[in-house]
């Protein structure tokens, strides 16, 4: 569309700054969004934000041109420009580091509503800003707000529900956030999981906030009960596969799916109601129409910074696909490779398979699972999952393996054993080793999540100083480790009174794998 008061040239190349703008936006969120299961709704942002400014084309401020200071263009040459290289060359292999993802959009978001005010002032900015404040729900959130705040919520929705069922005459129990009804479990293949709906709603309490152009108090008024409406259509389809678990057959998981879309719907109704209700009973707060003509003249020198900027924002974009397919300071070697063999042939030997909402959380490209008895008649079960290519293996095996996981399947950790080494043939694999328990049986635990490139245990950063953690990340870029394949192998024995058996148990179950993970 033309603007008002400006040339056809200027129109075009402000037309390009704004679509290289979006794209560097888009281009990292969209690889979160389909790596994490809570993401999923994140492509409706663009098309939110997109209808916000289409509705309001025709009230879009007047062409008001400012000067840029002087001090700006040192700041984006010296810190902006060179901190967005740096970020987006991290957010490659780490696609779901929130803090990484959170200042790379804020610095573009910056640079966005700075061009805004150079165009068209205060106005200006609020006409741009005002639609992207949806991009906050479409971000990975902090591990430490689902470990700290939505795992604890579901661990007392299970409880509620399992006092339901219990008063109805249904016994049943609460295991963290999982619910034992007889022979049937409820949520326990997304027991260390979030509450899928919670950040679709907030985004949808968000832009409804903003389309019905809300006071700022209704708006957080509205995103917080958009939690609590997440919360409460969770509560809902908790208790409706219960009560589908109490049904027998297959109708648990008939409806396993179907629940947690009508809980999402759910969700964001009840807070599309709130917010029309709200808008609906104050007074009009419609954006005035302002007038069509400039109120001064774009100056070519303000026209070449905004083109200049999405250049370099270009070419940040063109290094950071150059360098992740031709540079890097790769390894050659490659150390020796390991699997597993799973007693198969042991006449009461079962597969596992991988639920399908496990298999959300996971993402795993291979997995395989067993349970088997010994000849001491001790069940053994195992897990072994490999990641091949992309970064979900950077952060996944981390918040989904035994240490976490059991505890919220309804498992207490009554104490940790440390690391034990167990030899193959061809080297040694440290594992980690803990004795858990559900109600009074006891087990042992051990697990490993290694690094098949590098042929040592993959670390998280959790242990050193912060400057250690921000070097380790670096030097994966060095590396060019875009992708990072790993492997993941659990294993439990019931029984908690013989851990010097572990490292030979676990030796039987490992075996020399011909190559490396691809």
């Amino acid at each position: 569309p033309a603007l008002p008061g400006l040339s056809t040239r200027a129109c075009v190349g402000l037309w390009l700054a704004a679509g290289i703008l979006a794209a560097m936006v888009l281009i990292p969120l969209s690889r979160a969004w389909q790596l994490a299961p809570d993401l999923g709704h994140g492509w409706a942002a663009p098309i939110l934000i997109a209808y916000l400014w289409w509705e309001r084309w025709p009230h879009r401020p007047a062409f008001a041109p400012k000067r840029a200071p002087a001090w700006s263009a040192v700041l984006l040459v010296a810190l902006i420009l060179p901190a967005l290289l740096i970020l987006r060359l991290l957010l490659d292999p780490f696609p779901l580091w929130p803090m990484a993802v959170v200042f790379y959009e804020s610095l573009l978001v910056g640079l966005t509503l700075w061009g805004a005010w150079l165009l068209a002032g205060g106005p200006g900015v609020r006409w741009i800003g005002g639609a992207l404040l949806v991009l906050p729900a479409v971000m990975p959130w902090p591990t430490t707000i689902e470990s700290s705040i939505i795992l604890p919520i579901r661990e007392g929705i299970a409880t509620v529900v399992a006092e339901i069922s219990n008063l109805a005459g249904h016994p049943a129990l609460a295991t963290g956030t999982s619910i034992k009804l007889g022979t049937s479990w409820v949520g326990i293949d997304e027991a260390c999981g979030g509450i899928r709906s919670l950040q679709a709603t907030v985004m949808a309490a968000l832009f409804a906030g903003e389309w019905l152009l809300l006071t700022a108090g209704r708006r957080v008024a509205l995103a917080g009960f958009g939690v609590f409406a997440a919360v409460a259509g969770n509560f809902g389809r908790v208790l409706f596969l219960s009560w589908c678990a109490m049904q027998g057959g297959d109708t648990l998981h008939r409806w396993h799916d179907p629940a947690g879309w009508l809980a999402l719907g759910f969700s964001i109704a009840i807070t599309g109601w709130l917010a029309w209700h709200w808008r609906s009973t104050t007074r009009s707060e419609a954006t005035p129409v302002a007038p069509r003509a400039a109120s001064g003249k774009l100056s070519p020198a303000v026209l070449t910074g905004i083109l200049g900027v999405a250049g370099v924002l270009c070419l940040i974009e063109v290094s950071n696909r150059l360098w992740y397919a031709y540079g890097g300071l790769g390894s050659t070697t490659e150390p020796p490779q390991w699997t597993i063999q799973l007693p198969e042939d042991l006449p009461g030997y079962r597969n596992i398979p991988l639920p399908e909402a496990s298999s959300e959380l996971l993402v795993p490209d291979h997995f395989v699972s067993g349970t088997w008895s010994g000849n001491d008649h001790i069940a053994r079960t195992a897990n072994y999952i490999e990641w091949h290519t992309g970064q979900a293996a950077r952060s996944i095996p981390f918040m989904h393996n035994p240490e976490i996981c059991l505890p919220f399947s309804g498992l207490e950790l009554v104490k940790s054993l440390g690391v034990i080494d167990v030899h193959w043939e061809r080297g040694v694999v440290p594992f980690q080793t803990y004795i858990f328990r559900r109600m009074d049986r006891e087990m042992l635990v051990a697990f490993t999540i290694w690094d098949p490139v590098k042929g040592q245990p993959m670390q998280n950063g959790s242990s050193g100083t912060r400057m250690d953690w921000w070097l380790a990340h670096w030097q994966i870029v060095r590396e060019v480790r875009l992708n990072q394949p790993a492997q993941m192998l659990s294993f439990a024995i019931h029984d908690p009174n013989h851990p010097e058996r572990l490292p030979e148990e676990l030796g039987h179950l490992l075996t020399s794998a011909p190559k490396a993970i691809p």
